[in-house]
């Protein structure tokens, strides 16, 4: 960056204004030039620390050898456990009537590496929302049941209409069509 390109961008700035942006800059520019690692360098650097934990692999022995290999096994099946236990609980929440997105928050909480474990906290979490959801769907049924009036049901008087109840408008239709068509016989 130049006085004339500072001079572009801030045409009212003055000389001490302009060397203190040239100061920063250069500053800035200094720094970036220290920290920053040439490529060539950077490739030696790489190969140096893959040679270096080769040597230090060669330098274990062969009981440390096959104790970190034993180590990263077991690190596998226990990968492997949590994974399989993961499908398990998902089974049993989805045949739970769930979806993925409804247990997506709760599953890392329900899987471990004991799978009965696992599995009892699926069972017991998907039986208490079954129960849950059965007992709503039964209070809805008794709510709208009990909104609901039984055929021939007027009011409990014996069939006839009360009186601040208006008839239906098929009770009216019918009472009309009785008057008007029907003959007694």
């Amino acid at each position: 960056m130049t006085r004339e390109d500072i001079k572009k961008q801030f045409p009212d700035a003055t000389d001490e204004q302009i060397s203190a942006l040239l100061d920063i800059n250069g500053n800035d520019l200094t720094a970036a030039k220290k920290n920053n690692v040439e490529p060539k360098v950077l490739k030696q650097l790489q190969a140096d620390s893959a040679a270096y934990k080769k040597l230090q692999e060669a330098g274990l022995s062969d009981e440390e050898k096959i104790q970190k290999t034993l180590a990263e096994a077991e690190a596998a099946k226990a990968d492997f456990q949590r994974k399989s236990n993961r499908l398990d609980v998902e089974k049993i929440l989805v045949g739970a009537g769930l979806t993925e997105e409804d247990y997506k928050d709760l599953i890392d909480g329900l899987v471990s590496e004991d799978a009965d474990a696992s599995k009892t906290l699926a069972t017991s979490l998907a039986t208490m929302l079954t129960k849950q959801k059965e007992a709503a769907v039964q209070k809805t049924k008794e709510e709208l049941m009990d909104g609901t009036k039984k055929p021939g049901d007027n009011g409990g008087n014996g069939g006839e209409p009360d009186d601040d109840e208006e008839e239906s408008d098929a009770a009216q239709f019918a009472q009309q069509y009785t008057a008007q068509y029907v003959t007694e016989v």
